[in-house]
């Protein structure tokens, strides 16, 4: 064996030069009922992405985490199957989620539909019906998942050590306990929407 076939004596070859950084040209603006919107272009990707943050701390996590998992369940004017429908039709899709300071509206899609993805998220955002069939199946869902996860190593370290750093903190508890999500309801989900 050579020297040169041996892996601990190769050198690395230089690092190149460093190249300057070029940012995508984007515009911010709030708007008069207070929403910041900011849009960042990048016209070699048809694609679009979107993204709200509604502030949502000091929520009960168990509803917060409901809502998240129920706020695309329909609305006054579409079901979620058809919701689904309509943003497969423009080769987009929306999802939600919820952490300790806030919820969390996620889309991504073809540029062409960004129109319709927007009129459906406005649909959901101001007429979210929360089914009692459907929140009842993603609570079980939801409780079914803390409960694997509570079996799991990993999860309880984390629980361990989320709850020695942040003490009595709400960032402490990041997963309700499953009676706290048996618990919640379709009218409650709509209070806190609302």
């Amino acid at each position: 064996m050579t020297a040169t076939a041996d892996p601990a004596r190769r050198t690395l070859p230089p690092l190149g030069p460093t190249r300057k950084l070029k940012l995508p040209k984007q515009a911010e603006r709030t708007l008069a009922n207070g929403l910041t919107v900011i849009a960042v272009r990048r016209p070699a990707v048809p694609l679009v992405e979107l993204r709200l943050w509604v502030p949502f701390g000091r929520t009960h996590l168990a509803r917060g985490a409901m809502l998240a998992q129920t706020v695309l369940s329909g609305t006054e004017t579409h079901t979620a199957t058809q919701i689904a429908a309509e943003l497969q039709k423009v080769g987009g899709g929306l999802a939600a989620g919820v952490d300790p300071d806030r919820l969390m509206l996620s889309g991504a899609g073809l540029v062409s539909g960004l129109d319709r993805m927007l009129e459906l998220l406005a649909d959901v955002l101001t007429g979210a019906t929360y089914p009692g069939d459907w929140v009842q199946t993603e609570r079980d869902r939801l409780v079914d998942r803390i409960q694997v996860a509570q079996s799991q190593p990993a999860h309880l370290a984390r629980t361990a050590l989320l709850k020695r750093i942040y003490a009595r903190h709400p960032y402490a508890v990041q997963t309700p306990e499953p009676d706290q999500v048996r618990a919640v309801r379709s009218p409650v989900l709509r209070r806190l929407h609302a």
